[in-house]
């Protein structure tokens, strides 16, 4: 029986046939906006790295449990999203390392999120005027 590991191509200087984590890295956005997501991709591309995204709290963690270095970025707008249910299952240096952004007006969300120990809380304005710095800085 042939089996396939994967039907994609590989990212550019990603290896899908290694199980090492060492040396690995990506860029996952936890959200259901596509614009966002296509924008979030681009940067990604242009700064060669590797992205994906996720649309619940389980499939993000899954993805970051794969990878040594993650970015992540996590729209508080998703519906249905728990963050401390997030805080508990990714780790503490993949914590420290992600990005939260929402509304101004949800202070209660924002604050949630600050309170689970993401390295960065940010307005949605703030963070799509600060998501290509964010990208480029994550080397």
């Amino acid at each position: 029986m042939l089996t396939t590991r994967s039907c994609r191509k590989p990212f550019k200087g990603e290896n899908i046939m290694s199980n090492d984590k060492t040396n690995s890295e990506l860029i996952l956005l936890l959200a259901s906006d596509l614009m966002l997501s296509s924008t979030v991709s681009g940067f990604a591309s242009a700064a060669g790295r590797p992205y994906r995204s996720a649309l619940s709290v389980d499939e993000a963690a899954g993805i970051i449990q794969q990878h040594e270095r993650c970015l992540l970025f996590v729209d508080l707008g998703l519906v249905g999203l728990d963050v401390a249910e997030l805080a508990q299952k990714i780790s503490g240096h993949h914590l420290t390392n992600a990005v939260a952004y929402g509304p101004h007006v949800h202070e209660q969300k924002l604050a949630a999120a600050t309170a689970a120990g993401f390295g960065k809380v940010m307005s949605r304005g703030q963070f799509s005027a600060q998501v290509g710095k964010l990208v480029s800085d994550f080397i």
